[in-house]
């Protein structure tokens, strides 16, 4: 861990350069833009503001050192825990980040959007529970749910799960501690839906409003990290999604268990028609941008490369015959190549909009069902039952690998592509 050796003045009344970068840099970081974007971004801002900082990105904090040849600055820390994705605060800096290193703008023009970028707000609470209503009912369609009451169940129970979570966010309580109440209120309704025979043996009601809380962003940028050789910030990454993840399955295993019932080991989900597929997509990948703060103009784009991708995994599996990991990856490879250039256009996280675009495809019912099937181990749970466990286990691992790797490499190429791209230019 790097000493720190000087706290990092608030950038907005500091009369230093550095601190200005530094602060920068940390807003990128705890907003959810990827770690090489951020890294480009200071280079982008040393050639507007003339000066040689260089940026060492970590999991709790980003340290902005000075490489002047002569009185270098000490070093500046501010933290920056990359947890939160806030798609709008990274529009609205990069745009001005972008300016300054064409010489469009100046260094007063970045103290202001900095404090602008900073005074960016979720979105609005109402629309932010429409949007886990209509993302938790849309997945519940993807599935297979055979009823109008199972949708109506799962998109009531995601929205009151999207209420708890922002009280809680008020109360500072974490993400983890959040997604945990999330997914046990989930469960609970869930299982009053199986006591009441409202529910299938896909357990629908009870899974899809988790499948609204899965990590997705902080899984891709640790990918893309991995794949840039910045290891220890990569698995830290991954450490924290996994840990939101078994925060999600635990909290839903416990409460379904107090009902007695579980997750059955049956298929993921019955087959839907092309055109509701689709459909059902569309809605979907409407809804999560809204968890990340997008702007709103821009969630035209993850709609409809979302609804293609998916509507390339359906022929791909139910025409072609391929089976579900193959599928994912061919609908994750499309949504890279295309949204990577667009992201980079557009001055907004990646991992934001392609996750968005995907999140039809998480195998959250894998990952949920298998934390289930080994809550029952110390109990001596039955073999089929731990089997079944272990298989959706390594299927999950499998399809999130899949479309990691779909995801991240057309970005990785994009952004090394961009790179030599903007060294040409400074050295022309």
């Amino acid at each position: 861990m790097i000493k720190k050796t000087v706290r990092a003045a608030a950038p907005a009344t500091s009369g230093s350069d550095q601190d200005l970068v530094a602060g920068a840099a940390a807003l990128l970081q705890a907003s959810g833009e990827s770690t090489s974007v951020t890294l480009a971004a200071v280079e982008r801002m040393n050639r507007g503001l003339g000066t040689d900082f260089a940026l060492v990105p970590g999991w709790t904090a980003v340290t902005v050192t000075d490489q002047s040849a002569q009185n270098a600055l000490p070093a500046r820390i501010v933290q920056a825990a990359p947890t939160g994705i806030s798609m709008r605060a990274v529009a609205v800096l990069m745009r001005t980040i972008d300016q300054l290193g064409d010489k469009a703008a100046g260094r007063a023009d970045l103290v202001t959007t900095l404090g602008r970028a900073h005074a960016v707000r979720p979105a609005n609470f109402c629309i932010f529970l429409i949007a886990c209503a209509t993302g938790a009912g849309s997945l519940a369609i993807i599935f297979g749910a055979q009823d109008a009451t199972a949708v109506l169940l799962a998109a009531g129970s995601a929205a009151l799960g999207g209420a708890i979570r922002r009280l809680l966010g008020r109360a500072h309580i974490g993400p983890i501690g959040q997604v945990f109440a999330a997914a046990f209120l989930a469960g609970i309704i869930g299982g009053l839906a199986v006591q009441a025979d409202l529910s299938s043996s896909l357990r629908l009601i009870a899974v899809c409003p988790a499948m609204i809380l899965v990590p997705g962003p902080h899984i891709l940028n640790g990918a893309l990290d991995l794949l840039a050789l910045r290891i220890p910030l990569g698995f830290a990454r991954l450490g924290y999604a996994a840990l939101l993840l078994l925060s999600i399955g635990t909290g839903l295993a416990i409460a379904l268990a107090l009902f007695g019932t579980d997750l059955p080991t049956d298929p993921a989900g019955r087959t839907v028609p092309f055109w509701l597929d689709v459909v059902a997509a569309a809605v979907a990948a409407a809804s999560y941008p809204v968890y990340f703060s997008m702007p709103y103009r821009l969630i035209v784009w993850p709609v409809i490369i979302g609804a293609v991708a998916h509507g390339l995994r359906w022929w791909a599996m139910s025409v072609w015959d391929m089976n579900i990991v193959v599928g994912a990856f061919l609908a994750c490879l499309l949504v890279g190549i295309v949204l990577a250039p667009v992201a980079h256009r557009l001055h907004i996280p990646f991992a934001g909009i392609g996750f968005a675009a995907v999140v039809s495809l998480v195998p959250g019912v894998f990952v949920f069902r298998a934390i289930d099937a080994l809550d029952s181990l110390p109990f001596g749970g039955a073999d089929p039952q731990l089997l079944g466990g272990i298989s959706d286990g390594t299927t999950a691992v499998l399809i999130t690998m899949a479309m990691a790797v779909g995801l991240a490499v057309p970005m990785h190429l994009y952004g090394q592509f961009q790179q030599g791209r903007s060294r040409r230019g400074v050295r022309a």
